[in-house]
């Protein structure tokens, strides 16, 4: 079994943006010097012989649910 990462992708101002979602995906944050993923970051994630999982990223409107 691959060692995995979990990812989150949101639109900013249209444009998508990879946020790191679990320890290991923060760590390769840092590693990197920014907040977010970039493709080519995680290009050379998945060549260390992880696994990327996308982790849907709440709705705002979620919060909304079971509110009268």
């Amino acid at each position: 079994m691959k060692p995995q990462i979990m990812v989150i992708v949101r639109k900013v101002y249209g444009n998508p943006v990879i946020y790191p979602a679990c320890d290991q995906s923060r760590t390769f944050a840092q590693l990197a010097g920014t907040k977010t993923l970039t493709l080519q970051s995680l290009k050379k994630i998945k060549a260390l012989g992880y696994e990327i999982s996308e982790k849907l990223d709440p709705s705002p409107l979620d919060a909304l649910k079971g509110t009268p």
